[in-house]
């Protein structure tokens, strides 16, 4: 399953990026179940890069992400992936039950 995460991260990273992040957060708000999702591109020097993709390219680059949490079944994750190394590390935690 790593595999599949490095590829999808290394598709969703913007031009230019050292380091791609991605999150999925649940929670509840005003007793509505929520999820978020959030996709950054870092550069060598520290900047999150704007994205300023249409929503069909963004979509493109998100589906496969969140198609892998949800597989995963994880309520809340980060994964950052250092895309020169290959490296993937993150914090997978609250597993559905």
């Amino acid at each position: 399953m790593t595999e599949a995460w490095i590829q999808a991260l290394r598709f969703a990273a913007l031009p230019g990026a050292a380091k791609v992040t991605f999150e999925r957060r649940e929670g509840r708000e005003d007793g509505i179940l929520t999820i978020r999702y959030y996709l950054r591109s870092v550069s060598t020097d520290g900047q999150v890069i704007g994205d300023d993709r249409d929503y069909d390219l963004l979509k493109a680059a998100m589906s496969p992400l969140e198609k892998l949490a949800e597989a995963d079944q994880h309520k809340n994750l980060k994964l950052e992936l250092d895309l020169p190394s290959g490296q993937l590390s993150g914090l997978h935690d609250n597993h559905k039950s």
